[in-house]
């Protein structure tokens, strides 16, 4: 089978396109033959994707997102079910007045620090990223406890692991969301020659949607 390795410490360069054997199934384990694999960027980004059609599919009233000001026309006229998509750094002063009781929070940094401002008592956040790369951000928990809120963090990459029998209702939610045309899913596909060129472009931001990877 043909594949892109890496064998050495790098950048996207280091990949390189070889043959290796067919994998033979032992006993009690199946074969899946791959057409596409997806390539993702070592930083996060567009964790959010999902989030307003599973909203939706639990019974939202109404879904407002948010994205940087250089990506907001786009995310204004994309496909996703939001009601109402404003610039990140505006959040504050476009949602004036208006309470939210869950925020789901993929980014992080000042934007985590915002939406506390904008929850209605006995509101939650769910933490899903760190979008903004801001390691160092803190919550000061006594706004918490005065604005009677919680939060509560999720990583599908360490929760599942540890719990595989969750994994099967998670993709139902997810497919039914996807049914239903609330998932805005974009794919560009790069030969698995261009490895390199697409993981390189991943990480620069130059491409929307997801990446995928063909034989």
């Amino acid at each position: 089978m043909r594949a892109a390795v890496v064998t050495r410490f790098g950048g996207p360069e280091v990949f390189e396109l070889t043959e290796l054997p067919d994998p033979v199934p032992g006993p009690g384990q199946v074969a899946i033959d791959v057409g596409r694999a997806g390539a993702r960027a070592r930083r996060p980004g567009r964790a959010g994707l999902g989030i307003p059609g599973v909203a939706r599919t639990l019974g939202a009233a109404s879904v407002t997102g948010t994205a940087r000001s250089s990506s907001l026309a786009a995310a204004q006229v994309s496909a996703l079910p939001y009601d109402e998509v404003i610039a990140s750094e505006d959040l504050l002063a476009a949602l004036s007045g208006q309470r939210f009781d869950v925020v789901i929070d993929p980014v992080g940094g000042q934007v985590r620090t915002d939406s506390l401002k904008i929850m209605a008592p006995l509101g939650r956040m769910l933490l899903v990223g760190n979008a903004s790369g801001d390691w160092q951000h803190t919550v000061a928990t006594n706004s918490l406890w005065l604005g009677s809120l919680a939060i509560a963090g999720f990583s599908s990459g360490y929760y599942f692991p540890a719990h595989p029998e969750q994994v099967r209702p998670a993709a139902q939610g997810a497919i039914n969301a996807i049914s239903q045309g609330l998932v805005d899913i974009r794919t560009q596909i790069f030969p698995l020659a261009e490895a390199a060129k697409a993981h390189r472009r991943a990480e620069n931001g130059s491409l929307g949607g997801r990446i995928l990877l063909a034989p």
